[in-house]
């Protein structure tokens, strides 16, 4: 089959001069137990999906499968819905949607997508009007118009508990509008600059299948998108997707995309090195990679990340509301030994006041160097005695009644993040803070963490590509109060007047201001420790042994490169 060669996609810088690379969605994580690594084929137990996506001539040709490992349990295959943030496996989105931006970690570079250009700024900065790629066309082969758009962002207005990222604030969108079958039109309240960073984080649904439902409820069982690979069926082992051969970029040059589920990533390092699968989208077991990279075919793309794992802190439990308490846990935590003993030295550590180190020069260096912020169970004793805490005869601090002792969750079969938790709770007991481990699943701790329904909990949070939203993590409006979902990804149910002052002014600041602001605020974060931020990482492990080509300008198992890819 001739296939038609992948266009080159235009580029457009949008960070500020000196960020460096950031992380996408996929996160580097290590989990325990046996796997289900069986191939792919099968009887298949949840059959969905038209395959008439293949054109006759990619039907004739060779079946060229590529298979990438990933940890992808029962919870996570419920509903197939973009707009849900659970219940779903969310990298599969990549592969069957297109937003209209792509957001590259490795260049912090936006990449057009359904968008033809880099979109354009009206005089008073109020308007952004985007020229759509209307070549592209849905699954079912329905056309892909300005009118899916629309409809998209409209039901992130109508259903205000999709609007993660609070799009449709009183600061920001006002209207989006179709002007044509190719154009989109966004309307402002006020001035946002970051908007075309926040448009990259939505995937663009079809309004004929959409509209018919509930986008709240909605499982979407059988995902018709715009991208390069189209949803076929899922069994036990794997899901599969079939190349779209009428891919308005260009077909993928593979037939098929096999995503291999396993339950922990000990048996996808193992997979990945007897060649059974080429690749992952970041999930390995950490303790395993020196052994990985003695094969000189397999490769471990590194670069810094848009994902922070941290050591949440529920700022509204008793104890935990004291930013003294707070402090001395991070005080008592040896942020470097987590780096270097738990990730293997591959992640890049943290910055106290959380913005990700890939955002270069807005990032205040100096927190680093701070003495308050760095390792010292003397310091962290003596924040606690400080305070008012004494010592029971347990040697566990107390204060008016509050016993300084917390449930402290973390991801259940992952190695290396155990090992990091058990190094976690050895150092706050010799600070005088009591801990009980509970070991829970990847999704039950995000739930925990939305909910509020916790003390401590060891997990990442993953910001969308723009600095202003990765410092909104801490803004009142992107909480709730405990057993209420957080509308954004404030799940530490922190709230400071004087940080949501900074960001509010940040949002529509020219760039040298915003820099100010945004170094203010992470001065604040760091001095307050709602959170303990451990390490950054991106990071996409893969294997050159079956297959060439792939495009390492942007993480090497993204649809982009995927859909490059050829076999040796």
């Amino acid at each position: 089959m001739s296939m038609q060669p992948l266009k080159a996609p235009r580029l457009k810088r949008f960070l500020p001069l000196g960020i460096a690379a950031l992380l996408s969605a996929a996160l580097l994580t290590s989990c325990g137990n046996n796997a289900n690594n069986s191939p792919a084929a099968g009887n298949s137990t949840e059959k969905a999906g038209s395959e008439t996506v293949p054109s006759d001539n990619a039907a004739k040709a060779e079946k060229i499968s590529y298979r990438l490992g990933d940890i992808i349990n029962q919870e996570q295959v419920n509903n197939f819905n973009p707009y849900l943030k659970t219940g779903n496996y969310r990298p599969l989105f990549d592969y069957v949607y297109d937003s209209l931006f792509y957001f590259n970690p490795v260049k912090g570079e936006l990449i057009n997508r359904l968008a033809t250009d880099g979109g354009t700024w009206s005089a008073d900065g109020k308007t952004f009007t985007v020229k759509l790629n209307t070549a592209a066309k849905w699954h079912d082969g329905q056309p892909f118009t300005a009118d899916d758009v629309v409809y998209t962002f409209q039901a992130l207005k109508d259903h205000p508990v999709l609007d993660s990222y609070q799009l449709w604030s009183d600061t920001r969108l006002s209207k989006v509008t179709a002007s044509g079958a190719d154009t989109v039109v966004f309307e402002l309240n006020g001035t946002f600059p970051s908007l075309p960073n926040y448009l990259s984080t939505v995937y663009i649904v079809p309004k004929h299948v959409f509209e018919k439902e509930n986008p709240e409820t909605f499982l979407n069982k059988t995902p018709i998108g715009t991208g390069a690979f189209a949803f076929k069926s899922i069994n036990e082992s794997a899901v599969l997707l079939a190349a779209n051969a009428d891919y308005f970029l260009g077909a993928p040059k593979i037939s098929e995309l096999v995503l291999q589920r396993f339950k922990d990533s000990p048996a996808i390092t193992l997979s990945l090195q007897k060649g059974e699968i080429q690749g992952t989208t970041g999930t390995i077991a950490m303790p395993s990679l020196p052994k990985l990279l003695e094969n000189k075919d397999n490769k471990l793309q590194q670069f810094p990340g848009l994902s922070t794992f941290a050591v949440i802190i529920n700022n509204d439990k008793p104890g935990l509301k004291d930013p003294a308490v707070r402090k001395a846990i991070q005080q008592a935590i040896n942020r470097q030994e987590i780096v270097d003993k738990g990730e293997m030295g591959a992640a890049t550590l943290g910055n106290p006041g959380f913005l990700s180190q890939g955002f270069g020069s807005l990032v205040d260096a100096d927190l680093q160097k701070s003495p308050s912020a760095q390792f010292s169970i003397e310091q962290a004793n003596k924040t606690l005695s400080d305070a008012g805490y004494k010592k029971n005869g347990k040697g566990i601090y107390e204060k008016d009644g509050v016993k300084l002792s917390f449930v402290y969750y973390m991801a259940a079969n992952a190695p290396a993040q155990n090992k990091e938790g058990t190094m976690i709770t050895d150092w706050l007991k010799q600070a005088g803070i009591e801990t009980s481990i509970k070991l829970v699943t990847w999704p039950e701790l995000t739930s925990l963490a939305t909910a509020g329904n916790y003390d401590l909990v060891q997990n990442g949070i993953t910001v969308p590509p723009d600095p202003q939203a990765a410092l909104e993590v801490f803004h009142s409006k992107m909480t709730a109060p405990i057993g209420k979902n957080a509308p954004g990804l404030n799940w530490e149910r922190f709230k400071d007047a004087q940080v949501d002052q900074w960001l509010d002014q940040a949002s529509a600041a020219g760039a040298d201001q915003r820099a100010e602001l945004y170094k203010k605020v992470q001065d604040r974060i760091a001095e307050l420790a709602p959170i303990v931020t451990l390490y950054s990482t991106g990071k996409t492990p893969y294997s050159e042994t079956a297959f060439t080509g792939y495009d390492t300008s942007v993480p090497a198992t993204s649809v982009i490169s995927l859909a490059k890819v050829t076999k040796k």
